[in-house]
C-alpha cells in the first residue's frame, strides 16, 4: 500500500480543525455572542485553507516549509480582544453676575474584536508578497451630557473594522510597486486634560524605478485623522491630506549628485474648539545639485532651486535660488560662501530679496574654535520700499580639560545695520520659532507686527494653531506679546512657528548689537558654576508716521548645578532687563532616582520658580511649581505596574491661581495566551474661571487564539 499523501489525510478529516476548541470557549458563561460568532466563522474559514497541500512536520515547534506552488499563505496571529472605555468629565465656568455653570459628560464604549494577521506570496516573494492584519467586531457606545438646564443622551451600535494591508510587487526588479492601506484606532493622552480618541486612515501606492545610477519614486498617498473627546464638538478635530509626489535621485558620478522633487498636496483642517477650517493646496518643485571636487574631494558646491505655490485660505507664491561654496583649505581653516535669491508674493505683498554671506572657520587646536561671518542683503517691496541690511558676527569658543574638570567659554558679538528708503510699507517674517508657556511673555521679534497677518503652525506646516483656542496675544508698546492657553493643543514649552507681516518706517536706520557670553566650569566631583549673558541693544532713527522704539534687552543667568549618577540639583538667579516686560526670578530644578533596581525604577523631578515682574505689562508676582513622578515596577514575571503623576501650581498676583493634576496608572498582566491591561487616569486643570476635571478607566483583554490555527497554516516561529 502506498503512503498516504497530505491530500488524502486532509480528505479523511470529518471535522474542521479547531472547531472543538472554539465551541468549548463559546459555551463558557458570560462570553458575548457576536464576537464568538465571528470566532466560529474564522475557524471554519481556517479549515477551508487547511485543505490546501501542506508539508508534514514531525513536531509542533518545527518551522513550516513551503512546498513549491502558485500561492503560499501563513497565519501569524489570531486573537480575541475586548475593550472598555469609560470617561467622566466635569467642566465648571464662572461668569460675573451669574451662577456657576456646570457641564457633566459621561461616555461609555465597549468593543469586541476578533483579529488575525497573515502573510503570503504568489509563486515567489520577489514577485508578489503581501501581509494583512484585520480586526473586526461589534461596538456599543452611550453618551450623556448634562448642562444643568437640559440633558442630552445618545447611544450607538455598529460594526468595527481596523486593518493594516501591505503589498509588494516585483521587489527585486528594476521597477517595483508598494501599496498599503491601514486604519488604526488609539487613545491619545494629554497633559492635565482627558485623553482623546484618535482614528487614522491611510492609503497609498508608490512605484520605484531603478535605471543605472538613476532612482525615481512616484507616489500617491491619502490620510485622514479624526480626534474626538467626550465633550462632542469642543474636542473634535479633523485633518485630511492628499498628496502626489515624485522624488528622483541621480548619482552622476562619485561625489556628484542631482535630485528632483515634486510635491502636490491638499490639506484640510477642522480645528479643535473652533468652527473654522483651514484649506490649502500646495505645489512645490525643488531641484538640488551637489558636487565635490579637489584632490581628496574636500571642497563642495551645492545649489538648489525651489518654487512653491499655495492656494486656498492662505495663498502665496515663493521662488528661491541659492548656491553655497565650501572650501577646506586645511584641517584648521575653512571658508563658506553663499548667495541666495528669494521672491515672495502674498496678497498685496510682493518682495524680492538678494543675500550674500561669507563665513570663515578657524580651529587652531582642539580647544579653540573661531568663526567670523559677514552678510549683506538688499530687499525691494512692490510698494516702493528699499531695504539694505549688512552686518557681521564674531564667535569664539574655548573648551579645555584640566586637573579639576573642564572649562567652557563662549563669546559672540554681532552687529547689524538696516537702512529703509521709500514711502513705507510692509515686510514679512516666515517660520519665526518661539517656546510658549503661560508665565514668561514671548514677543514677536519685529516691531509693528500686523495682528491680522499672524499665522501660527508647527514645523511641518501641517497643523495650524488658532487664536483664542491655542494661544492669545496682546499688542503693547508696538510689540506683539504671545501667551499659551493651557487648555489648547500647544504643550508647555512646545516650539511654535509664526508667519506675519510688520510695518516698516520711511527713511529709517537701525543699528542693532547682539552679544552672548557663557562661562562655566564642570568640576570632577559634580559641581558646575556658570554665568550666561545675552544682550540686544538697538538705536533707531526715522521719519514718518511709524515710530521705531529703542528695543533693549540684557539677560543675566547665574547658577550652580550639582550632578551625581542618581540625582542632580540646579539653582539659578535670572535678571531679565527688557524694554517692555522686565523681571527678576530664581529657579530651582532637580531630579532624583528614588529607586533603581532591575525590577523597580522610581524617579522624581521638579522645578520651583519665583518671578518679580517690574511693571512692564503688569506689576505682578508669580510662584511656579512643577513636579513629576514616574514609577515602573515589574512585580513578578507576569504582572507589571506603571505609574506617572504630575502636579503643576501657579500663583499669579494678576492672573490668579492655576492648578493641574495628571495621574496615569497602568496594570498589565501577561501569562500564556492571556493579556490584560487596566489603565486609569485622573486629570484636573483649573485656571482663571474654568475648572476642568475628569477621570477615565480603560480595560483591554486579549486572548491569543493562535493555537487554533491549523499547523499547516502557521507561520514559521
Amino acid at each position: 500500500m502506498r503512503p498516504q499523501s497530505p491530500q488524502d489525510c486532509t480528505a479523511q478529516r470529518s471535522r474542521p480543525a479547531g472547531i472543538d476548541a472554539v465551541t468549548s470557549i463559546w459555551m463558557r458563561p458570560g462570553v458575548r455572542y457576536p464576537a464568538m460568532l465571528l470566532m466560529w466563522t474564522s475557524a471554519v474559514a481556517g479549515s477551508a485553507f487547511a485543505a490546501a497541500p501542506t508539508a508534514e512536520r514531525s513536531a509542533d515547534d518545527q518551522p513550516s516549509r513551503i512546498e513549491p506552488g502558485m500561492f503560499h499563505l501563513s497565519f501569524d496571529d489570531l486573537y480575541f480582544e475586548f475593550e472598555s472605555d469609560y470617561q467622566e468629565r466635569r467642566v465648571r465656568s464662572r461668569s460675573a453676575g451669574r451662577r456657576d455653570t456646570v457641564q457633566i459628560n459621561k461616555d461609555l464604549e465597549l468593543r469586541e474584536l476578533l483579529g488575525f494577521r497573515l502573510h503570503g506570496d504568489l509563486i515567489d516573494p520577489n514577485l508578489l508578497e503581501f501581509s494583512a492584519g484585520f480586526e473586526f467586531g461589534m461596538g456599543q457606545s452611550r453618551f450623556h451630557e448634562d448642562l444643568g438646564v437640559f440633558d442630552e443622551n445618545d447611544s450607538a451600535n455598529g460594526v468595527l473594522l481596523n486593518y493594516d494591508l501591505s503589498l509588494d510587487l516585483f521587489r527585486s526588479k528594476p521597477v517595483s510597486v508598494h501599496a498599503y492601506a491601514r486604519r488604526q484606532d488609539a487613545r491619545i493622552p494629554r497633559s492635565f486634560l482627558p485623553s482623546l480618541r484618535e482614528q487614522q486612515d491611510e492609503a497609498g501606492v508608490s512605484v520605484v524605478a531603478v535605471t543605472g545610477n538613476l532612482t525615481t519614486e512616484f507616489g500617491l498617498s491619502w490620510s485622514q485623522l479624526e480626534r474626538e473627546g467626550n465633550r462632542q464638538d469642543l474636542d473634535d478635530e479633523r485633518e485630511e491630506n492628499l498628496r502626489f509626489y515624485i522624488d528622483s535621485d541621480w548619482d552622476i558620478a562619485e561625489g556628484h549628485k542631482l535630485r528632483l522633487r515634486f510635491d502636490h498636496e491638499r490639506l484640510v483642517n477642522t480645528f479643535q474648539g473652533s468652527a473654522f477650517d483651514f484649506d490649502t493646496t500646495r505645489t512645490e518643485l525643488r531641484l538640488d545639485h551637489e558636487i565635490a571636487f579637489g584632490s581628496a574631494q574636500q571642497h563642495s558646491l551645492d545649489s538648489f532651486l525651489r518654487f512653491n505655490n499655495e492656494r486656498g485660505d492662505l495663498p502665496r507664491d515663493e521662488f528661491e535660488a541659492a548656491t553655497r561654496l565650501s572650501l577646506t583649505h586645511s584641517e584648521k581653516f575653512r571658508t563658506i560662501w553663499r548667495y541666495g535669491y528669494y521672491k515672495f508674493e502674498q496678497s498685496a505683498l510682493d518682495v524680492d530679496q538678494h543675500r550674500f554671506d561669507a563665513t570663515v572657520v578657524y580651529t587652531p587646536n582642539d580647544a579653540w574654535r573661531i568663526t567670523v561671518d559677514g552678510f549683506a542683503m538688499h530687499e525691494f517691496a512692490s510698494d516702493d520700499v528699499d531695504v539694505d541690511e549688512y552686518g557681521g558676527l564674531l564667535d569664539v569658543s574655548y573648551r579645555k580639560e584640566n586637573s579639576l574638570g573642564e572649562l567652557n567659554v563662549n563669546a559672540a558679538f554681532g552687529w547689524t545695520r538696516t537702512l529703509t528708503r521709500g514711502d513705507g510699507g510692509r515686510r514679512f517674517v516666515r517660520n519665526e520659532a518661539h517656546d510658549l508657556d503661560t508665565i514668561r511673555p514671548v514677543y514677536l521679534r519685529e516691531t509693528g507686527a500686523v495682528p491680522g497677518s499672524i499665522f501660527a503652525h508647527n514645523a511641518a506646516r501641517s497643523q495650524r494653531f488658532v487664536v483664542g483656542v491655542d494661544y492669545r496675544f496682546s499688542y503693547v508698546g508696538g510689540r506683539v506679546v504671545l501667551f499659551r492657553i493651557p487648555s489648547g493643543r500647544i504643550e508647555d514649552d512646545e516650539v511654535v512657528y509664526f508667519d506675519y507681516d510688520y510695518h516698516i518706517p520711511t527713511d529709517a536706520s537701525v543699528n542693532s548689537i547682539r552679544t552672548d557670553f557663557l562661562l562655566e566650569h564642570r568640576f570632577n566631583f559634580g559641581l558646575t558654576p556658570y554665568y550666561h549673558f545675552e544682550g540686544r541693544f538697538e538705536d533707531a532713527d526715522n521719519e514718518g508716521p511709524v515710530v521705531l522704539l529703542r528695543d533693549h534687552m540684557d539677560r543675566h543667568r547665574i547658577g550652580l548645578r550639582f550632578e551625581k549618577q542618581h540625582w542632580s540639583v540646579t539653582g539659578e538667579l535670572e535678571v531679565f532687563d527688557d524694554t517692555i516686560e522686565p523681571y527678576d526670578a530664581f529657579h530651582f530644578t532637580g531630579r532624583v532616582a528614588l529607586l533603581r533596581t532591575p525590577a523597580h525604577n522610581t524617579e522624581l523631578s521638579g522645578e520651583l520658580s519665583r518671578y518679580w515682574f517690574e511693571g512692564g505689562l503688569d506689576d505682578r508676582r508669580v510662584w511656579w511649581l512643577d513636579l513629576r513622578l514616574t514609577d515602573r515596577w515589574q512585580i513578578n514575571p507576569y504582572l507589571s505596574l506603571t505609574t506617572g503623576a504630575a502636579y503643576r501650581f501657579e500663583d499669579d498676583s494678576v492672573g490668579g491661581l492655576t492648578n493641574g493634576v495628571d495621574v496615569d496608572v497602568v496594570f498589565a498582566y501577561t501569562r500564556n495566551y492571556l493579556t490584560v491591561e487596566v489603565a486609569g487616569e485622573y486629570n484636573l486643570l483649573s485656571y482663571a474661571d474654568p475648572r476642568d476635571e475628569g477621570f477615565g478607566v480603560f480595560i483591554n483583554v486579549r486572548r491569543d487564539l493562535s493555537h487554533l490555527i491549523p499547523r499547516s497554516l502557521r507561520a514559521s516561529r
